[in-house]
Formats: C-alpha cells, sequence, structure tokens
C-alpha cells in the first residue's frame, strides 16, 4: 500500500506523548471539555493544545463546536477508533 502524505502526517502525530495524552482525555470525557480544560490536565501550553486540536480537526479525528472563545471538542468515530488501536499497542 503506498504511503500517503496524509498518513504520513497522522503518523508524525500521533507517535509522540501528548497528542495520545490529548485523545485519552477527550475520551474519558463525556461532556464538556474545552482546550482550556485540556491544556491544565496534560500540562501543556494552550496554544499547543489549540494548534493540535485544528489539526486533529484537519484529520478527522475530533470536532469542535461552540463559538470562537468557547469551543467544545469531542472525538468522532474515526478518532475513537484510532485511539482504540493505539490504547492497545
Amino acid at each position: 500500500m503506498p504511503v500517503t502524505e496524509a498518513s504520513k502526517s497522522i503518523r508524525k502525530l500521533l507517535l509522540h506523548d501528548k497528542p495520545f495524552i490529548l485523545l485519552q482525555i477527550i475520551s474519558q470525557n463525556d461532556g464538556r471539555l474545552y482546550p482550556a480544560m485540556i491544556s491544565k490536565k496534560i500540562d501543556c501550553s494552550y496554544a499547543y493544545v489549540v494548534k493540535l486540536i485544528k489539526l486533529m480537526d484537519k484529520i478527522g479525528l475530533t470536532t469542535s463546536d461552540g463559538n470562537k472563545h468557547k469551543k467544545i471538542i469531542s472525538l468522532t468515530q474515526k478518532g475513537k477508533k484510532i485511539f482504540k488501536l493505539l490504547s492497545e499497542l
């Protein structure tokens, strides 16, 4: 199977600690979860968390609902499947 640019970026993103922990936090919290709350839980800057969430939104792992200041983050079906597979490793 040929390796595409999208699959390279997904591998590069998810094989680091913080993005995996971000997926874990989102999967464990059903309901209202904001980027500021995530940044406190994983001990990262707010800007880094927002950057990760935007990238994960772009590749279809998360969705962000709400207005500009209060975005509620949740996993998509694809995000849940990827998290499950990664957590089994």
